[in-house]
């Protein structure tokens, strides 16, 4: 009995249109396996495009594949039928064309997605966690509230130093949705298949995804990632330089001082101790000598922190730095009472107070800043007289009073120097451009300041939102015996308060502390 084997016609209709230009299709992958069964003998497609639009592969399968299963391949609008032969020109040509327009309709596609989201549409295919689409306009973004009192509590208890593990289990206990699960229970239809299990299991890696984005500022960001290619569909993540991002969009969640906080937190490296918390000063203390972190000792037994040194000296010992140990409680009481006592004089005499921060920065920058305009005065002279030599030398070159040879020896070598002098000009004036912020960032430092007058503690968030590095001095000895320490506090916007004339801080000098636990080099 001889074996009935069936011919399949391929039929790839409008809604498939855009897909052929991918192998992966389900069906043509259930026509594969077919061909391998041996129950198709012959494969009929309207046109090559509908076949698939990646001409090396097309020609693969085409020309190799199925012949070597003898499977007939007819494609009627090109009159091509395999049992006639295949060597003609418009197989080759007319698949190299319909790969051309598949990948210049995935270009203009993108050219279009990227002019919407200049514009401010939001172009996502789903809202993120704390927002729903318009039901008015898909491509704006509407507060949910639910999920947005979610995210807010996220960034709270981040900027409290409450980490990553802890707030899990803290999600987890008080039963709340993670973002995944929420969605689906407002979106029944969206998946077809039920594949989340644990509704209530939140991860570390969820967290951080909602810490890191600028939706929450109430900005549009396109362009997070993006494909490998035109045909390899896996997502790569891209530098922000290359993100579109446009301001106020949509309602913002939290507030840009909440986001700086979190953000300047999050640079830092952050252990969490056995309660669950994280160090509140990590990543603020520095070592005055070699620049780098001191590190905090913990005491498990008593659930303390007991002190700070130096970790080039623990690490490498003396050949490389000193200890600049310094006590928990010590440091700890000398930043409390300095942002108290800056809290009250700021909130006693506004004025006054905003004059002498100026007073400070205008002796600090006044020498730097004339320095920077003598500076830019000459670069700006050499780089004219560099434009008029280039233009002679141009002009001399096509008049022939000078040769071409003479010409490509001698303007390379003055175009270098003009493009080095035009990146030195952009940093002057940038430099420059500092000092006209000096009011704008004392304004914004008084609010900061003023909400810390009675505060009996430090937490972790009111040390990052107000202090930018503590930096600790080594101890030093006095003609009397008396060993003293200075430690610098360098304040958001305004920088260290106690400053000597010629620019440098003279800190909080204070007798040095007997002993410090961890002092020692490992």
């Amino acid at each position: 009995m001889s074996v009935v084997r069936k011919t399949l016609i391929l039929l790839c209709f409008k809604k498939y249109r855009y897909l052929t230009s991918s192998f992966e299709r389900p069906e043509f992958q259930r026509m594969l396996e077919d061909i391998e069964s041996g129950k198709v003998n012959t494969v009929i497609v309207k046109d090559l495009s509908r076949f698939g639009r990646e001409y090396a592969q097309m020609g693969m399968y085409i020309e190799h594949y199925f012949e070597q299963k003898n499977v007939r391949f007819i494609s009627v609008a090109e009159s091509i039928d395999s049992a006639k032969g295949l060597d003609n020109l418009v197989l080759p040509f007319t698949n190299v064309i319909n790969s051309f327009y598949a990948r210049q309709a995935s270009t203009k596609t993108r050219a279009a997605h990227q002019a919407r989201a200049r514009s401010g549409m939001f172009m996502g295919s789903r809202a993120p966690f704390g927002y729903q689409k318009d039901p008015n306009d898909r491509h704006h973004l509407i507060v949910d509230p639910p999920a947005a009192d979610v995210v807010r509590d996220i960034f709270r208890m981040f900027a409290d130093g409450i980490g990553y593990v802890r707030m899990t289990k803290i999600l987890r206990e008080k039963g709340v949705l993670n973002s995944q699960a929420y969605f689906n229970q407002n979106n029944p239809n969206y998946y077809k298949s039920d594949y989340w299990r644990k509704p209530f299991d939140w991860h570390a890696s969820s967290i951080r995804t909602i810490l890191e984005n600028p939706v929450y500022l109430g900005k549009v960001v396109f362009g997070r990632s993006k494909t490998k290619g035109f045909f390899d569909k896996r997502r790569v993540e891209t530098d922000e330089s290359e993100w579109i991002i446009v301001d106020n969009t949509h309602e913002a969640l939290i507030t840009q001082e909440l986001w700086d906080t979190v953000h300047q937190m999050m640079r830092a490296k952050r252990r969490e101790n056995a309660s669950g918390e994280v160090q509140p000063f990590a990543g603020l203390v520095k070592c005055a000598d070699c620049g780098s972190s001191l590190n905090a000792s913990y005491d498990k037994r008593k659930g303390r922190y007991t002190g700070f040194s130096c970790w080039v000296y623990k690490n490498y010992g003396k050949s490389r730095c000193t200890s600049h140990a310094i006590g928990w409680k010590t440091l700890n009481q000398l930043v409390l009472e300095d942002i108290r006592r800056n809290a009250v004089e700021a909130r006693r005499s506004a004025q006054d107070y905003m004059e002498m921060l100026v007073s400070l920065h205008t002796e600090k920058q006044k020498a730097e800043v004339d320095r920077y305009k003598r500076e830019l005065k000459r670069v700006d002279k050499r780089i004219g007289e560099l434009s008029k030599i280039l233009n002679k030398l141009y002009e001399d070159a096509a008049l022939e009073k000078i040769s071409e040879e003479r010409y490509q020896a001698m303007a390379p070598k003055y175009e270098r120097e003009q493009a080095a002098l035009q990146g030195q000009r952009e940093e002057l004036a940038a430099e420059i451009s500092k000092s006209d912020k000096v009011y704008e960032n004392i304004e914004q430092f008084l609010p900061l300041i003023w909400k810390y007058t009675g505060i009996t503690e430090l937490t972790p968030y009111i040390l990052n939102e107000l202090i930018e590095r503590i930096v600790v001095h080594e101890k030093a000895v006095g003609p009397d015996g008396v060993k003293t320490q200075q430690v610098d506090i360098y304040y958001k916007f305004v920088g260290c308060i106690n400053q000597r004339r010629n620019g440098g801080c003279t800190g909080e000098v204070i007798k040095a502390d007997k002993a410090q636990p961890g002092s020692r080099p490992a």
